[in-house]
């Protein structure tokens, strides 16, 4: 699998029985505190591997700094970071590239290990099938009220405490039932990553009142506190959304997101078993919504 299907990662065949699964990302920091910044980038590189259905292994570091503007202490603290999330993961860093750069950026390019017959690709989903997701919406909106200052301290750290949990643990429970497909939610939102699941060939009905989000993200909606990247996902995507297409709900299905949740189409018959295992090793979840064989490629919101 390579860019054709807008897949989370690039998968080629080994062996019969094994498969490399590679991607790379990386981004300017959303949150001013280096550390936490590394922690985040690292997650979320690592999180297309947990999409696919594999296990991460290697990791290479890729940065972009100046430490004649910024100091070698605050690259320090980026890379302590992410070292500290790669070693959570169980991945080995084999190294890296940097770059003089005044515009700061960090992220890995990561390679894990799937069975080829084992891979979650982003379309597949059954009609029946629960859409699950791992991790509330509106990180977009929140990172935005973190440049208007308009984010208090706790709030900021509760957002950074979930852009930095792995989803190693949600995906070792995804793996455990019957999952016909999955991706995680980043930049195109909830909306633009589940048109890539339904693509043309099916529907899915949106549970609106069970889409989860953050607390402070309505009232920040309010004010107007929106990330463009939400009026363009918006833009691209609206005309595959049917139902009431107005208020809070309507902006943060478009918000993108850092580091989400993974976002997934679980057997219908599953459900109970899923919620075990997740209980059982401490995942929350959601369950928004459900896959529907009519109308072919069209997000409804109910």
């Amino acid at each position: 699998m390579g860019i054709e299907g807008f897949e989370d990662a690039g998968v080629y065949r080994i062996a019969d029985g094994v498969a490399i699964v590679q991607t790379v990302d990386f981004f300017t920091p959303i949150v001013n505190d280096p550390y936490s910044f590394g922690q985040i980038a690292a997650t979320n590189s690592l999180s297309d591997i947990y999409a696919m259905g594999a296990t991460p292994k290697t990791a290479l570091n890729i940065v972009c700094f100046s430490v004649k503007k910024y100091g070698a202490q605050v690259l320090k603290e980026i890379l302590r970071g992410g070292i500290d999330k790669i070693r959570e993961a169980g991945v080995s860093l084999l190294g890296g590239h940097s770059v003089e750069d005044e515009e700061i950026k960090y992220g890995l390019c990561v390679t894990g290990v799937v069975h080829p017959d084992r891979i979650l690709r982003n379309y597949g989903a059954w009609e029946g099938d629960w859409l699950i997701l791992t991790k509330p919406l509106g990180t977009g909106i929140l990172n935005t009220g973190i440049k208007a200052d308009m984010l208090g301290e706790k709030s900021i750290a509760n957002l950074i405490k979930i852009m930095a949990t792995l989803n190693r643990d949600a995906a070792h429970v995804m793996l455990s039932v019957r999952v016909h497909a999955a991706t995680d939610v980043t930049g195109f939102g909830l909306i633009g990553h589940l048109k890539e699941m339904i693509k043309d060939d099916i529907g899915v009905e949106l549970f609106s009142k069970d889409i989860p989000y953050f607390e402070e993200a309505p009232e920040l909606a309010s004010f107007g506190i929106l990330p463009g990247g939400l009026y363009r996902n918006r833009d691209f995507y609206s005309e595959h959304v049917t139902g009431k297409k107005e208020g809070f709900i309507f902006d943060v299905i478009f918000d993108p997101q850092t580091s989400g949740g993974l976002l997934f189409a679980l057997h219908q018959d599953d459900l109970s078993q899923f919620d075990k295992n997740a209980h059982s090793a401490g995942v929350e979840y959601w369950v928004i919504g459900r896959f529907v064989k009519e109308p072919k490629g069209k997000i409804i919101l109910r």
